[in-house]
């Protein structure tokens, strides 16, 4: 066996580097779809929860998240990542809802309040 790799280190740890960078690239692709999802649990659990329950929100969230994402994605992904793409979400969620630039209030239901 440490035959075999003394005389295949080089193609060896070209696959590795190429497994590393292909992996990469894949994690890269999958961010954005991963925010999406969060940003759908966030708004779910205001709709549910309603204001004034952050931590169970964030608990449920959380939760969701880890039972709608494949496991594949998960392990590419750290808790604190996934901790501040809650947070912004949270953020983006606030920031909708609070822009009243065009002089109406917006809400949960997906139509403009006046």
């Amino acid at each position: 066996m440490m035959e075999f790799v003394k005389l295949h280190l080089i193609n060896l740890l070209f696959i590795l580097a190429f497994l590393f960078f292909m992996a990469t690239l894949w994690r890269k692709g999958k961010r954005d779809t991963v925010r999406k999802i969060i940003l759908s649990l966030v708004v779910k659990a205001e709709k549910e929860l309603g204001s004034g329950t952050g931590e169970l929100k964030y608990a449920m969230v959380v939760e969701r998240i880890y039972y709608v994402l494949p496991w594949i994605v998960r392990i590419f992904f750290t808790r604190a990542e996934i901790d501040n793409m809650i947070e912004d979400a949270v953020e983006h969620l606030k920031m909708y809802l609070s822009d009243e630039s065009d002089g109406t209030q917006r809400n949960l239901l997906g139509y403009d309040m006046e």
